[in-house]
């Protein structure tokens, strides 16, 4: 599967033969659905661009617990960090479904950024963003709520490959758990609390916003938003 280069920020403004000469330096790889792509503190594993799939990004703690950081989908890019610096990789990436990347090693990267002052300026402002959300995240897991930080991942659906939004979710609430750094059971009492005041509504088994405002008010607040037409669960 071909992928147009200019869509992926970090080559945002680059010339055409620029792009050329990016598309030259990245090899293909294709992984089967539950493959390891790589893991965390093995060797630099150098940039990634998902083509086709989704990729699992996550780490797992000394207690064997896994906490996933981010569901990616095309044209995303991850490793981001280890393929400037060269040291080891700062997490693990899966396949999830069938995946297609197109990765460019440490030293390619390098090369690309000598002679391409337009990667460097995109790099550098890109990781100036990826850092933010990682304080941000940060922030959330030390002064939000979980039923905040609920209202916030259905809000903020980007951020997880459009897994949740007003759309059927996909993601079960173990993987919800998994990405807010809590348990299957405690998300699912929030889950019933955002049902019960009727900011989620749910049909059959799949969960969709019911009032946007409201969990915008949630997520921002910490504080439950009275609702005059709850969906009563037990």
């Amino acid at each position: 599967m071909s992928v147009d280069f200019s869509q992926v920020p970090y080559f945002e403004g680059i010339d055409r033969h620029g792009l050329q000469r990016i598309e030259q330096a990245a090899r293909s790889h294709i992984y089967q659905a539950g493959a390891m792509i790589f893991a965390e503190r093995s060797e630099c594993a150098g940039l990634h661009i998902i083509i086709d799939g989704l990729v699992r990004i996550f780490r797992v703690s000394n207690e064997g617990r896994l906490h996933t950081l981010s569901l990616l989908r095309p044209v995303s890019t991850f490793n981001e960090v280890a393929a400037v610096d060269g040291r080891y990789n700062p997490f693990n990436a899966t396949a999830v479904t069938n995946v297609e990347t197109l990765v460019v090693s440490h030293e390619s990267l390098l090369k690309l950024m000598a002679s391409e002052p337009k990667l460097l300026s995109n790099y550098v402002q890109a990781l100036a963003h990826l850092n933010r959300d990682y304080i941000e995240r940060l922030e959330d897991m030390t002064f939000r709520t979980i039923p905040s930080r609920l209202a916030k991942l259905f809000l903020h659906e980007t951020a997880y490959a459009d897994q949740i939004s007003e759309t059927p979710t996909s993601l079960t609430q173990e993987e919800i758990a998994s990405i807010l750094g809590t348990t299957r059971e405690v998300v699912g009492r929030a889950l019933r609390g955002l049902l019960n005041a009727g900011l989620l509504r749910k049909e059959g088994r799949y969960v969709y916003i019911a009032d946007r405002a409201g969990l915008e008010q949630l997520a921002e607040t910490n504080a439950m938003p009275e609702h005059t037409s709850p969906q009563i669960l037990p």
